[in-house]
């Protein structure tokens, strides 16, 4: 039996730097291991130690330039949370345009731009020859709806920089965040979102503008999704079907909270979690175990066997809120202290990721924690089962997108679209959720404009309630960014931070092993993927790890950040490593 290892590192066409180590073996043609890892030590949790929590509002958002919004709304319902501050419904109305903005830019972003190029013809010709034979003469079943007549044509706009395909994703991205920008004063690291509401005065002008923006998002979706959906059909039916499979234990934090129904209390979390336009939930071997945000929060645990982390000691907070019993690795109780060890030690520790696991505390299941996933497939799943909304069937999202005319757009009529429940959770069946996806906020983003319209209409126009701020309290906020969920968690004292915490969607998708050694969602998938690409020479390229990696659309910029500028790049062969011996043993005194 000939196996063959490879090491990616750094991964293209993604937010921040990782690596990932593989091993195919040649006669079953499967991938038999694998490691991911971040290659970056992130410090904002102690950063943030000792600051104002409003400040954690526009500090955080610094984790990441590409999803800064979910970031932003989570830590302003955290403040929201421990500064007893509840916002007027404008207000919500308002920050969850803004974030449905970024949700449209980011869903573009990742079909066409970051995704979408794994399946071009400059990639398929090289990697996949045979299914690019087939794609010549594979005739595009929605052709009408994206105008590209053949497979091949629609893979050959998928190229990057010259695929009028990718370009159209380009300009879709840059529209999201133009709207993002007309509520939140810029884009990245808006500015307005504020604890007890948000910082801006509400003109009719302003919603005007967003609603005419939104109308061409809406024009783009409508051949987003049956260009994906052909896509993905295509490339199922002739041998991409089994690469990057994971299993159906999925989370779900939800978003777009109801703005009549939030008012910021922990001990209501679980009401005005399930009225959110995307419902929260756990999904355990593809069965719902509960939508209940405060026991998915109590659940939340984040452990370091694998990573360059110190381990938490004890729980310095056994309780929460609601009297709930809390682990020591609990957000609440966690810390973020660094400890330098070699790289790619896989035996030990080797990622600066941690490794959050979901503890199902109430034993609904078997009392055990849960290596699960986040990402749009999780959201729609959740969404989909959860029946207590009128887009969700049980087995599939239902909804309906309004008739538009919007200049050069081919489909002008009300569409109704439906995303349904996959027979397997693959890295194809994961860009066509994020397509579907981008439709479905869109959707939201409809529904929402015109509520806030209403508002307006009423006279509801209070964007800030005052607050007095307690010298104590616990916040959380739980969303979902485009690639999974984002919780922050602050414990206050004495006015300022004494403990903060961000579990962004990477840091769950590519969590190294866990004390049990089991791996995290990056490393699963790749486990029993197949390897669809000939072993020319004893060689391969990697493009299965490298699709199913980015189906998960990963942002390490938001899971660790850059340590030091002096660190020394070492390239070998096909693979660049980072080494930060000596950065350790001058920072922490500890060597590598």
């Amino acid at each position: 039996m000939k196996k063959i290892d490879i090491s990616i590192e750094p991964m293209t066409r993604l937010e921040g730097h990782m690596g990932a180590f593989a091993t195919a073996d040649c006669d079953s043609k499967k991938y038999v291991d694998a490691y991911a890892y971040a290659t970056m030590f992130r410090g904002l949790e102690d950063i943030l130690i000792g600051h104002e929590p409003a400040d954690a509002i526009w500090l955080a958002q610094r984790s990441c330039g590409v999803c800064p919004t979910p970031h932003a709304t989570a830590a302003v319902i955290a403040c929201d949370m421990a500064y007893n501050a509840p916002p007027p419904p404008l207000a919500i109305a308002l920050r969850n345009l803004a974030f449905m903005a970024e949700e449209v830019y980011d869903g573009a972003l990742g079909c066409g731009i970051l995704e979408g190029p794994d399946y071009s013809s400059e990639i398929v010709q090289k990697v996949n020859p045979e299914l690019w034979e087939k794609a010549q003469n594979a005739a595009a079943p929605h052709c009408k709806e994206h105008g590209y007549a053949t497979i091949a044509d629609m893979m050959v706009a998928l190229n990057p920089v010259s695929g009028s395909f990718w370009l159209r994703c380009l300009g879709a991205a840059k529209t999201g965040i133009s709207m993002a920008t007309i509520l939140c004063a810029k884009h990245p690291h808006q500015n307005t979102f504020i604890p007890g509401g948000i910082a801006r005065t509400v003109e009719l002008k302003s919603i005007e503008q967003y609603y005419a923006m939104l109308a061409s998002e809406v024009a783009f979706t409508k051949e987003l999704v049956p260009f994906i959906d052909d896509l993905v059909d295509f490339c199922q039916a002739n041998g991409l079907e089994n690469v990057g499979e994971f299993p159906f234990d999925l989370y779900s934090w939800g978003c777009y909270d109801d703005p009549y129904a939030y008012n910021a209390k922990y001990a209501d979390m679980g009401k005005w979690g399930l009225k959110r336009m995307v419902p929260p939930g756990i999904v355990i071997d593809g069965k719902l175990i509960t939508n209940d945000l405060i026991e998915m929060n109590v659940g939340v645990q984040e452990t370091v066997t694998h990573s360059y982390y110190n381990d938490t000691p004890s729980a310095e907070f056994p309780k929460d809120p609601c009297n709930n019993p809390l682990t020591k690795d609990h957000p609440w109780n966690e810390s973020t202290k660094p400890f330098a060890a070699k790289a790619m030690d896989f035996e030990n520790k080797y990622s600066w990721a941690k490794t959050p696991r979901w503890y199902d505390w109430k034993n609904r299941v078997d009392g055990k924690t849960h290596v699960v996933a986040g990402n749009p497939l999780s959201r729609l799943y959740v969404a989909a089962v959860s029946q207590d909304r009128p887009e969700s069937t049980g087995k599939s999202v239902k909804f309906t997108l309004p008739r538009g005319t919007v200049a050069g757009s081919k489909v002008c009529d009300e569409v109704t679209m439906e995303w349904k429940v996959p027979a397997k959770n693959n890295s194809l069946e994961r860009v066509r959720a994020r397509a579907y996806y981008h439709a479905y906020s869109a959707y939201c983003a409809y529904k929402q404009t015109l509520q806030a319209l209403e508002m307006i209409k009423k006279g509801e126009t209070k964007v800030w309630n005052q607050y007095k701020r307690p010298e104590s309290g616990f916040g959380v906020g739980l969303v979902e960014g485009m690639r999974g969920g984002v919780g922050h968690w602050v414990v206050m004292q004495k006015g300022k931070i004494h403990r903060y915490q961000i579990i962004t969607p990477t840091a769950w998708d590519i969590s190294p092993r866990d004390a049990e050694g089991r791996p995290g969602p990056y490393e699963a998938a790749i486990i029993g993927s197949d390897c669809t690409e000939p072993a020319d020479g004893g060689k391969i390229t990697g493009i299965d790890v490298v699709r199913t990696i980015h189906s998960f659309d990963p942002c390490l910029g938001c899971t660790v950040q850059i340590f030091d500028p002096q660190d020394k790049l070492i390239v070998s062969q096909e693979l660049s490593h980072v080494h930060v011996d000596d950065v350790f043993e001058k920072k922490f005194g500890n060597k590598a």
